[in-house]
């Protein structure tokens, strides 16, 4: 009986042995790291979200320069609306011979809407957060005939539901 006892623990003591090795090749015990498929999977999903988040960033920046836009064209508005009731008619925008003439605004080769509001009805002339300066600054146009204005604005959104369709392709630099 004896013997029976010694091989009984002689097999329980291989069996620990061999069980270190055993286990690090089964389910328990896997290779450390990922595989190339996980890590393209990981990649991919992060390279969505950085390009809807990008496009939704952008989005949300027209939208904030439009709004701005708007609010600088009702802040010219009020300042031409007191211009008028001070003087009785809109400023002029050029002396020219044609019926309707278009300025834009900020620009410092034809002053004369600026000179008219800007210190009296405007501490400072707003200009377009990216356009200033530029063909697509905000336009004038005094409409002679009518004594009546137009203000316009180049909008970045073409969705936009104020998007109109106004042309600056005949206005003066």
């Amino acid at each position: 009986m004896p013997s029976i006892k010694v091989s009984g623990i002689w097999y329980l003591v291989s069996g620990i042995r061999n069980t270190k090795y055993k286990i690090l090749n089964t389910k328990y015990c896997k290779a450390k790291g990922f595989t190339l498929i996980e890590l393209l999977v990981v990649i991919t999903i992060i390279a969505i979200l950085i390009g809807v988040g990008t496009v939704s960033y952008t989005k949300a920046q027209q939208k904030g320069r439009d709004g701005r836009r708007k609010t600088d064209l009702k802040t010219i508005q009020q300042a031409l609306e007191q211009y008028f009731q001070k003087n009785g008619y809109y400023p002029p925008t050029k002396t020219y011979a044609w019926p309707n003439w278009c300025t834009y605004i900020s620009n410092t080769g034809i002053a004369d809407v600026k000179n008219a509001l800007v210190p009296e009805f405007l501490t400072a002339l707003p200009q377009d957060p990216v356009y200033k300066n530029t063909g697509r600054d905000y336009v004038y146009n005094k409409i002679y005939a009518t004594n009546t204005y137009e203000l316009a604005s180049y909008l970045e959104n073409t969705n936009d539901p104020d998007k109109g369709s106004y042309s600056y392709s005949w206005c003066a630099g």
